[in-house]
């Protein structure tokens, strides 16, 4: 049964396969109709039996089989990109997906996110140390980390800079409208394990460190039918996931 604590890309995962599988899950296909077209896409790069086992088994718990508390954000993905399926919603709805079916994924970008806002670098020993104190300073942890990062390098979202083991910001992408805003937000609060959050937290939350969301405002989220705001005082909003899917 796949829960919140399973452990993140057991591979590096290219985004070309998450658009891939995006695009099959979105045709009405099912993992196992694609699962042999798929193997052929990884393994030009990945021959090996067991790289391509762990690399399908992430591209399906993201686009096929979602984990239980993130369905109804698959499916709203799906939606949203039949709707859109430029370039930037590939992106975005990737992003999202991946950081909720692995919220360790989301530990990852978080962590990379706030070294970049505070020093506008990150280096790999201090993103390890964070994942560390939340996960334990064991070997498979900073094995996943790494080819989390390493996914993320492919995704262009950081950079590498001069110095090995520091990384800089890379793309940033911005939204193509309310929806796919609001999404976002579900997305994180999911990731995150939260049912509620500061609105002015979430347009500057680290996990969304590829992402421009300072347009965010609290009538972008009525598009979003799980999604509510209520007022905590005179100058703070906040957001809450009305059917949070398992979030803590």
């Amino acid at each position: 049964m796949q829960s919140r604590t399973d452990i993140g890309f057991g591979k590096k995962i290219r985004l070309a396969w998450l658009d891939s599988a995006l695009e099959h899950a979105a045709s009405g296909k099912s993992f196992e109709q694609v699962r042999e077209e798929l193997a052929k896409e990884i393994a030009v790069e990945n021959p090996g039996p067991e790289a391509i086992r762990k690399i399908q088994a992430a591209l399906k718990r993201v686009w096929f089989t979602p984990p239980d508390y993130c369905q109804s954000l698959h499916d709203a993905a799906i939606r949203l990109f039949r709707q859109n399926h430029s370039q930037n919603s590939r992106f975005l709805l990737n992003w999202g997906m991946a950081t909720a079916a692995y919220p360790f994924v989301g530990t990852v970008a978080e962590a990379l996110g706030r070294l970049l806002k505070l020093q506008k670098e990150a280096r790999r020993t201090d993103v390890e140390r964070r994942i560390h104190e939340q996960h334990g300073d064991r070997d498979f942890v900073s094995r996943i980390t790494r080819y989390d990062v390493s996914s993320f390098l492919d995704w262009g979202v950081i950079a590498e800079a001069q110095t090995n083991g520091v990384y800089l910001l890379g793309r940033q992408v911005r939204p193509g409208n309310v929806e796919q805003q609001a999404w976002l937000v579900e997305a994180v609060l999911i990731s995150r394990g939260k049912t509620q959050m500061a609105l002015s937290e979430l347009r500057h939350h680290p996990v969304l460190f590829p992402v421009v969301m300072e347009s965010l405002h609290s009538s972008t989220l009525r598009s979003n039918p799980r999604l509510k705001v209520v007022r905590q005082n005179l100058s703070e909003e906040c957001v809450v996931l009305s059917q949070p899917n398992g979030a803590d």
